[in-house]
């Protein structure tokens, strides 16, 4: 027979529920942290060229900018994306700025992965619905502009209709899986982050730069490549990282809807 609940039982329930929702956010600000402290870091390492910006270069760090909506969620992902923009821009000011100078909105990349991905894992309201929609719109921000190139958005319809997909199916991660499987599961979110993140970039090249029409042309395969390298290795680090550590996510976490 389970004997009764006390008074005292009752108030030892609640202060347990407190510790560990203080502990839970606690762990999120330190992931949140170490993220934005390996995106500055990485922006030191190019991984390609940025055609039209002077010979800047695009680092590493666009790796990490959709691990930050899966792990913190739309909100902090946000906070602690904004801040790692923020932290490279710093990190690479002694060498120009890099292309966070040339394109300022380059510096909400992370920020727009984080808040995107993490609505498009809240699948239980209208996060993916959102997220699609942000990816529609940024697309017909650019076909107003350079219709003439119109394929190279092709990339963020296809974004969007993962995303359309998430609002109606709800994805998990399972660590228990092996092989190939165990890092497809995080695609849909990681397609989503790469393409969120680089919607900054598209938008400061059309409206900031101006980029020549023409351009789009010989900066489509590149910008293919490079986001394939994203989706490859945020799938990769994000499964690794789930697996090691299965309670670091803010779904795991007693806050939520943060």
């Amino acid at each position: 027979m389970v004997p009764p609940m006390t008074e005292g039982t009752e108030n030892e329930s609640e202060r347990d529920m407190v510790l560990l929702e203080g502990s839970s956010k606690t762990m999120l600000i330190a992931v949140g942290s170490v993220l934005a402290a390996v995106y500055g870091i990485l922006a030191l390492i190019p991984l390609s060229t940025f055609i039209g910006g002077g010979g800047s270069l695009l680092s590493f760090s666009i790796i990490v900018a959709p691990l930050f909506g899966i792990f913190l969620g739309p909100v902090r992902g946000f906070v602690f994306g904004a801040i790692s923009g923020v932290l490279a821009t710093l990190v690479l000011l002694p060498f120009g700025g890099g292309v966070y100078l040339i394109i300022p909105t380059t510096i909400l990349g992370p920020a727009m992965a984080g808040l995107f991905v993490g609505l498009a894992r809240s699948n239980e309201k209208l996060g993916p619905l959102i997220t699609a929609l942000y990816l529609l719109l940024i697309t017909f921000l650019y076909e107003i502009v350079n219709y003439a190139v119109w394929w190279f958005m092709t990339p963020y319809v296809f974004a969007a209709g993962v995303a359309l997909f998430l609002q109606v199916k709800q994805i998990g991660f399972d660590p228990a899986r092996e092989g190939l499987s165990k890092y497809i599961q995080l695609l849909p979110l990681v397609i989503i982050g790469a393409m969120a993140d680089h919607s900054m970039m598209a938008m400061g090249s059309v409206y900031l730069l101006a980029l020549p029409v023409d351009l789009f042309t010989v900066i489509f395969p590149l910008m293919l490549v490079e986001r394939i390298v994203v989706i490859i290795a945020a799938a990769i680090v994000g499964a690794i990282v789930l697996t090691a550590f299965k309670d670091v996510t803010w779904m795991n976490s007693s806050d939520k809807a943060q």
